[in-house]
């Protein structure tokens, strides 16, 4: 992968890093995310859909943006495979995975709880960004 394309996944994986922690650390001390795009930010993070298998959607963000962080550096420190795995195509497939995920929360957002969140928007922007990368740099 081109050395650009790996600065640029490192670069807004760290911003979905930040920003998944930002939303954990609001919820978790039960402060009001004020939003400008919805009336209700927390009527999203705090619906039946903020969580996965139990997991909190941004507990998962969390180690997604860290788990890419560690690829690309690897991929940055000329490490090509993991347990046998080429990095890039665990990029990959995690990208198109979180992609699909990010996607769904959108359609959540939009036709169930017809209410908008402009940290979640932002997380499934900085996804989908993060997966045309990988797929442009293939």
């Amino acid at each position: 992968m081109a050395l650009m394309a790996n600065i640029l996944i490192i670069t807004f994986a760290a911003l979905g890093l930040f920003l998944s922690w930002y939303i954990y650390h609001k919820k978790g001390k039960k402060e009001k995310l004020v939003c400008f795009v919805g009336d209700d930010c927390n009527k999203v993070i705090k619906s039946r859909y903020s969580k996965v298998l139990g997991i909190d959607n941004e507990i998962i963000g969390i180690f997604y943006y860290a788990f890419i962080i560690i690829l690309a550096l690897s991929l940055f420190l000329g490490i090509d495979a993991v347990a046998g795995i080429p990095v890039f195509n665990l990029l990959i497939i995690m990208g198109a995975l979180a992609s699909l995920f990010a996607v769904a929360l959108l359609v959540i957002q939009a036709f169930v709880i017809k209410e908008w969140c402009e940290y979640c928007l932002l997380a499934s922007a900085i996804t989908i960004v993060i997966f045309a990368i990988e797929i442009i740099a293939r």
